[in-house]
């Protein structure tokens, strides 16, 4: 066959967010059923003119697969690096593919002050021990180890963490977390797939837009835009808001033709404040708390957002609209005579 035509597709571990000093995965694919040729692939990770690491390997014919494992150097600050690759065939006089691929490789501290932001805090947190408790755990944090809603008997934390897929169907393993956001305790809720409503609100699976609306400088927006919702096909589960819901929505499918009315509306991440607390929902899907930067970074936001000073969650129809830009004061006009 004519590879030319063939599609190599490029696969990066952690969609291309790595931490420095860590070993990634790179694989190469033809996205064909008919039988190919060998061929081999030259690859480099640069930054810059400086080549920081490079190899060869072979693409057999047979599995038309092969991988690239490459320890990633270790940086002091967030650096965008190239990965640069070249197949080509025996016999060929040009490269049947080539590309380029930005990685973003961030330091491995994001969560150096985990320990500090939670000093004095009394953190329960929802998940399996090998988890958010054991991640906490590597970085000096204190946190409770909570197994399920009858561990939230009697108590009051300042802050709760539900990790994903914790809430099973049943209503009432929800009724315990809400009545501590009454209370006063700020909570957590990541991605959740098992229930029908998740805190009184109906979860929707639909196709992942391919682009959606993020609430533009909240502090919870920084990390979580980064991640690739539109390669979760069907796999989205959005949080259905009433029309003028008192909540405010952070990440959103836009409306292709918004009205001036509040509507209903599918968000991916949610805020609220209930009482004397604020609940967050987030059902953007992350990734590994001990490899995944982008994790890291939201979970790092989201700790200083969860302890800050909790303000009233108005409807969209009582918020104050864009301020309008100032006139330009008026010249006088001088008649002279």
């Amino acid at each position: 066959m004519n590879l030319s035509v063939a599609v190599l597709l490029v696969v990066l571990s952690g969609e291309g967010y790595w931490f420095g000093g860590h070993t990634e995965m790179i694989q190469f694919h033809w996205n064909v059923k008919e039988p190919t040729s060998p061929a081999a692939i030259t690859w480099r990770l640069a930054c810059g003119d400086a080549r920081l690491a490079s190899g060869r390997i072979a693409l057999p014919a047979k599995d038309r697969t092969a991988k690239v494992q490459l320890k990633v150097p270790e940086v002091r600050v967030p650096t965008q690096m190239q990965f640069i690759y070249r197949a080509e065939q025996a016999g060929q006089p040009k490269p049947i593919a080539e590309g380029v691929v930005t990685v973003e490789v961030y330091p491995d501290n994001l969560l150096a002050t985990v320990a500090e932001r939670m000093k004095g805090k009394k953190v329960f947190v929802w998940d399996d021990a090998a988890g958010l408790p054991a991640l906490f755990k590597s970085h000096g944090a204190q946190s409770v180890h909570v197994r399920s809603e009858a561990d939230l008997q009697f108590v009051l934390p300042d802050l709760l963490i539900v990790a994903a897929d914790q809430l099973g169907r049943e209503v009432r393993e929800q009724e315990k977390p809400l009545n501590l956001v009454v209370a006063g305790t700020s909570v957590l809720v990541l991605r959740q797939t098992k229930p029908a409503t998740l805190a009184g609100y109906r979860l929707a699976q639909r196709s992942a837009p391919p682009k959606l609306a993020w609430l533009a400088d909240h502090p919870l927006t920084r990390s979580l835009h980064l991640f690739a919702i539109s390669s979760l096909g069907t796999d989205a589960w959005t949080i259905r808001l009433p029309a003028d819901e008192p909540a405010l929505e952070i990440g959103w499918c836009a409306n292709a033709s918004p009205g001036r009315m509040p509507a209903p509306i599918d968000a991916l991440v949610v805020v609220k404040a209930v009482g004397k607390g604020r609940i967050v929902l987030c059902q953007v899907p992350l990734g590994p708390w001990e490899s995944d930067p982008r994790s890291q970074l939201f979970l790092a936001g989201a700790l200083d957002y969860l302890v800050s000073p909790v303000v009233p969650t108005p409807a969209p129809s009582r918020r104050l609209p864009p301020a309008e830009p100032a006139a330009a004061p008026e010249v006088p006009t001088i008649h002279i005579p």
